[in-house]
């Protein structure tokens, strides 16, 4: 039996990969449209945040499938909750599995 390796990520398949973009899509347009509410720049969100102004611009086009840590830095750059930039992410639609009712014994 083949040795399963834990810490390597499975590639995705093209639907998957389609949901990550309109993700990160979505993310990057709530996180540009926050730091201009706030008329800041990307150098100074990327300061206050510790993160390169290009790494935040890259997140901001869609480009970056963002780290937990990293959204919870960029917040902070912006003095927001993680959940208030990512309070308009799309809902995902989940295929629901049928399970058997079973008769209490």
């Amino acid at each position: 039996m083949p040795r399963v390796v834990v810490h390597k990520p499975q590639p995705l398949d093209s639907e998957a990969k389609a949901e990550q973009l309109q993700v990160q899509l979505v993310f990057g347009e709530r996180l540009r449209q926050l730091r201009h509410d706030k008329l800041m720049t990307i150098e100074q969100v990327a300061e206050i945040a510790g993160l390169h102004p290009n790494y935040l611009s890259s997140v901001e086009r869609g480009e970056r499938n963002v780290s937990l840590f990293n959204i919870w830095r960029i917040a902070s750059g912006l003095d927001l909750t993680a959940a208030d930039l990512m309070g308009r992410l799309p809902v995902r639609e989940v295929k629901h599995l049928v399970t058997e009712h079973r008769q209490p014994a």
